[in-house]
């Protein structure tokens, strides 16, 4: 990369429903940064925050302590940031309570004893990822692109922002979801110049579709939707429903009464992400 400008600080962050991941410009090109320890291997964080203590913690030691620390535990909070309340859907799974008050949505926990906005729980994730990434660096990073969803109106732009200023950003930029993808997709494959490609990018909340074109060898973006309420969790929830349904009728085991509905939804992330990857039916 001989135009490589080591001044150049930017920082990406798909701050993602279900998982997070960020990525920073260095010499020899893009290096996603390690954002959690525990699942090093995958280079995501997922996004979950638990205040069961002093400091909130995020990431899969939210998830691990989750049949334990559930009414402490928040998740998919990017699935009402900026919405109406009028406008969310509430999972049965959740273990807090999304209220309104004084006409803003707020997040109750731990039979009220903590409340939380969806503003201060995405700040949250924004916060620990800032830190691993100025970590990584070895400096601090003020500035950053968040990819947000195609379907994400004015309101829930500016809770992002709002959500990455408590993380200590100042200068916030945005891009669309379905362009990342498609940039990102771009430079892992070969495309054949004067060719159009039709991208999917099916996130844990949100599915985007973009239509571009690569002329010069410059990749030309045509057009891009999505919709907000079809995405990975959407899957979990199907094939957590279906095993709910089972265990009920014939070994009348409700789930839904005890924590073991979380063990249960984390099964079912797993079966979902072998099926994605499985090419044999039966």
């Amino acid at each position: 990369m001989d135009e490589y400008n080591p001044e150049f600080e930017a920082v990406g962050i798909d701050l993602g429903t279900t998982e997070c991941c960020a990525a920073v410009i260095r010499k020899n090109g893009v290096e996603v940064v390690q954002l959690d320890p525990i699942v090093a291997a995958s280079h995501t964080m997922p996004s979950f925050v638990v205040y069961d203590e002093a400091h909130d913690k995020c990431g899969q030691i939210a998830v691990n302590r989750l049949r334990t620390k559930s009414k402490y535990t928040v998740f998919d909070s990017k699935r009402f940031i900026g919405k109406d309340f009028k406008d969310i859907i509430v999972d049965p799974l959740w273990p807090f309570n999304v209220t309104e008050f004084n006409d803003k949505v707020q997040i109750e926990l731990a039979d009220m004893q903590i409340i939380k906005s969806a503003e201060e729980v995405s700040g949250a994730l924004l916060k620990h990822i800032k830190q691993k990434v100025d970590e990584f660096q070895g400096k601090i990073h003020d500035e950053v692109v968040i990819a947000i969803p195609s379907t994400f109106t004015p309101k829930q732009t500016n809770a992002t922002i709002t959500a990455a200023k408590i993380a200590g950003f100042h200068t916030i930029n945005f891009i669309p979801e379905p362009i990342a993808a498609a940039f990102a997709y771009c430079t892992k494959m070969e495309i054949k110049n004067n060719s159009k490609i039709l991208l999917f990018d099916c996130g844990g909340g949100t599915i985007d579709v973009c239509v571009a074109e690569v002329i010069n060898d410059q990749l030309n973006v045509l057009n891009y939707n999505g919709d907000s309420y079809l995405g990975g969790r959407d899957y979990d929830t199907l094939l957590f429903n279906h095993f709910h349904a089972v265990l009920k009728h014939k070994h009348n085991i409700d789930v839904m009464a005890s924590s073991k509905k979380y063990a249960l939804m984390e099964k079912c992330k797993e079966i979902k992400c072998t099926l994605s990857v499985e090419e044999k039916y039966w």
